[in-house]
């Protein structure tokens, strides 16, 4: 085979792998782990979405052609390019934490205020305030305060808190991160078939 058509080749192996990789995460989010909580973007669905749709095309993309690019630049081996792929898996996580910190952050910190200035106005010490994002024992289904204290006879709020897996799983970036896990297995299934296909010249 000459070298237009191994290219040729390539690129359609790569394209075999990227619908896949949507079919897989199709079926995964939309039927698989739908007990998690996940968000149904069936096709089918009135809640379907395009920032859920595209999600599989932009996350196969990123992981995919960064090891390639990365592979092809530096003529990584394996063993690193593995490497890379458990960082972006496990730092994804860590961005997607920072994102709900910073997002709730107003909304927890406005209501959080709020109690400490009642308090304040009545001349009572306000108690400790708290604003967490849960990854274990959650007491919140989503976000919003789970607990308080009465004064006056209302119930202010001193615990905001963030459920971080259930936030995860009904995301857009949820999609992304799984298409990105799949991506990180095509990508080392195809490097695997083109050096079979090198082998076999």
């Amino acid at each position: 085979m000459n070298e237009r058509s191994n290219k040729m080749l390539e690129y359609a192996l790569i394209a075999v792998l990227a619908l896949l990789t949507y079919f897989a995460v199709y079926l995964l989010c939309n039927y698989g782990l739908r007990w998690l909580g996940t968000y149904d973007w069936r096709f089918e669905s009135a809640t379907i979405s395009p920032a859920y749709a595209f999600m599989p095309f932009i996350g196969f993309a990123l992981v995919f052609y960064g090891l390639y690019s990365w592979q092809k630049k530096f003529k990584e081996k394996k063993t690193v390019l593995a490497v890379l792929f458990i960082f972006f898996i496990l730092f994804s996580l860590l961005a997607f934490w920072l994102n709900l910190w910073f997002f709730y952050r107003p909304n927890a910190t406005s209501i959080l205020d709020y109690t400490k200035n009642v308090f304040e106005s009545a001349g009572k010490p306000a108690p400790k305030l708290a604003y967490t994002i849960c990854m274990a024992d959650c007491k919140t289904e989503s976000s919003g305060c789970v607990s308080g204290v009465r004064i006056a006879d209302i119930t202010l709020c001193t615990h905001y808190q963030v459920n971080f897996w259930k936030e995860l799983f009904k995301s857009a970036f949820f999609v992304f991160w799984i298409a990105g896990i799949f991506a990180g297995v095509a990508f080392f299934v195809y490097d695997a078939l083109a050096k079979l296909l090198v082998k076999q010249k």
